[in-house]
């Protein structure tokens, strides 16, 4: 597709990190989205910025699984900015690099600041997503945000921080509970990670006897 001019040579690499990832060939996605995001940095065409943040989002994410907290900082703050200043900053791609960035700061910062205030505008900004859309995507993409969030604050013992985390997570799920044709199973997980973050919170803070109990409702 690429030879037929289908594809821009952005687009096939991140396709092709994509395909890598899936198949679990980390270090081939990472090399292809890092090739994508170079092919990618220089150009303001939309289709090109939204490749970029896809990418970013992406990599970040692979970057921060893998315990890489340094890199995925050093490429996403950066990509952050960029997206920014092109007013590219309003998709789930974008949020999600926040998130992302985030949860790294909160993983190699004890102050943890610079954390709490990317986590607080990718929060907003899930809720302006759901307020202007109501989708059922806008809903799911904002759980899995604050699921980062929260796993991250507990990974790093920032447990106080985890419970608000965790707050809001419970009442983003109680609301979307309230919608028409949810999927049961969905919510029943959720619902079981929202006991198990809370869960390992409380542990954390000491509060041993308030952890068992929400282990065991």
């Amino acid at each position: 597709m690429e030879k037929n001019g289908g594809l821009s040579q952005a687009e096939t690499y991140y396709w092709k990190g994509y395909a890598s990832d899936r198949l679990k060939k980390s270090r081939m996605a990472e090399f292809y989205w890092k090739t994508a995001l170079e092919a990618s940095e220089n150009s303001t065409a939309k289709e090109d910025l939204d490749i970029y943040a896809k990418t970013a989002s992406r990599l970040a994410n692979l970057l921060s699984v893998k315990g890489n907290y340094e890199g995925t900082l050093k490429m996403g703050e950066p990509a952050a900015i960029r997206l920014e200043e092109q007013q590219c900053d309003t998709t789930s791609d974008y949020v999600n690099l926040l998130i992302y960035i985030g949860c790294c700061q909160a993983a190699t910062n004890k102050d943890n600041k610079d954390a709490e205030y990317d986590f607080e505008r990718a929060y907003q900004k899930h809720k302006e997503n759901i307020d202007k859309n109501h989708t059922d995507a806008a809903y799911k993409n904002a759980i899995a945000g604050l699921i980062n969030i929260a796993y991250f604050c507990n990974h790093s013992q920032n447990y106080q921080a985890a419970l608000k985390w965790i707050g809001h997570f419970g009442e983003l799920l109680n609301e979307y509970v309230q919608r028409p044709d949810t999927d049961p199973a969905y919510i029943d997980k959720q619902l079981a990670r929202f006991d198990i973050y809370q869960a390992l919170a409380l542990e954390g803070l000491g509060k041993k006897e308030e952890a068992a109990k929400v282990s065991e409702s």
